[in-house]
């Protein structure tokens, strides 16, 4: 009996979440599609659903959240409106074991976000970005970095692609997947057929533990400027397996990651979600009176507004280095998911 009650909660629970999911979506996609009517009548019409589609898994990780809290109210409220909650307790079962089937969902959810994050998202974003021709525009790239034709590691903090020069830039010299020499320059510059020149170098070598000091120095990376496009670090391109490499790269060379460790720790934190507001969403759920829609909607759009603010807050905190990245970004999920288990505590009261 409990398991076909825990099959009958979790496919109305999923029916919810699918139909609040893809309301969402849909209404963000005819609001982008809209907002972007000047590049879509340039680009044309097939590319610009190819733009609107390649920005739906940006939009998929942010409202799934929102759309497994309407799911969590709803299907409990329907559950306490028609009487069947008050039968199931009747016959010895918890709102708690009820309720399983819920977080089961939450769980799948917050994997799916997972995917999505780290394998979607970025395919989708460069495909939007490739449309608009951000790449092609921009004057500067901030955070390149890439390999030599020698395997050595090249990081280069700000690049200007019209001048095709940069300045503080980084070489690490690796053999048998070990740094042996590190090079930093003030400046480098482009100066054709993969030839780059550094000025204002410190030459390391870190076996002999000796450094010295050159005015300039031509190496042969065998990069042109068009492959730097390819190599820049961003964030929200990038996914979460790329984005961890990364920061451990640019931490070995001694670079400032605070913000790059915000974001990863903000997507990780961002797939908990589900889970939080589904043990705040049950409370809500069985004592939602009468079962008022309303009731549902207003309750959601508060829980949803101070959340995202108070997440927005401590991610500011976090990049501007007040909080360490990972308080900054898991503080949210800490705070909601204690309200979430005060609430459940006071379910069976």
């Amino acid at each position: 009996m409990v398991k076909i009650l825990d099959r009958y909660v979790f496919k109305e629970a999923l029916k919810t979440l699918i139909l609040s999911l893809l309301t969402f979506l849909t209404l963000f996609g005819i609001v982008d599609f809209v907002s972007h009517i000047d590049l879509i009548m340039k680009a044309g019409f097939s590319k610009g659903v190819l733009f609107v589609t390649g920005r739906l898994p940006l939009y998929t990780v942010r409202v799934l959240p929102i759309a497994v809290l309407i799911s969590t109210m709803a299907t409990l409220s329907r559950f306490s409106s028609t009487n069947e909650l008050t039968v199931v307790r009747a016959l010895g079962i918890s709102v708690y074991r009820f309720s399983l089937p819920l977080f089961v969902l939450a769980l799948i959810t917050s994997l799916f976000s997972l995917y999505v994050q780290d394998s979607l998202l970025p395919k989708g974003l460069k495909v939007a970005q490739a449309i608009t021709g951000e790449s092609k525009q921009k004057k500067e790239l901030k955070g390149v970095w890439f390999q030599d034709k020698r395997g050595d590691f090249v990081f280069i903090w700000l690049f200007n692609l019209h001048k095709r020069e940069g300045k503080w830039t980084s070489l690490i010299k690796v053999k048998n997947f070990q740094p042996i020499a590190r090079i930093d320059a003030e400046r480098v510059k482009y100066l054709g057929e993969g030839m780059w020149q550094f000025d204002g170098v410190l030459k390391r070598n870190l076996l002999r533990f000796s450094t010295e000091k050159l005015p300039y120095l031509k190496l042969r990376l065998g990069v042109d400027t068009k492959d730097l496009k390819l190599s820049e670090a961003n964030p929200q391109t990038s996914g979460l397996i790329k984005l961890f490499i990364t920061i451990k790269r640019l931490k070995k060379i001694g670079y400032n990651t605070t913000e790059m460790e915000v974001e990863f720790y903000s997507k990780l934190a961002l797939a908990l979600f589900p889970i939080v507001v589904t043990a705040i969403g049950i409370p809500f759920g069985v004592y939602n009176p009468r079962n008022r829609k309303g009731y549902t909607i207003i309750i959601t759009s508060i829980i949803i507004v101070v959340m995202w603010v108070t997440t927005a807050f401590f991610l500011s905190l976090g990049k501007s280095g007040v909080l360490p990245p990972l308080y900054a970004a898991f503080a949210p999920v800490m705070l909601f998911g204690a309200l979430g288990l005060f609430l459940l505590g006071r379910v069976e009261a």
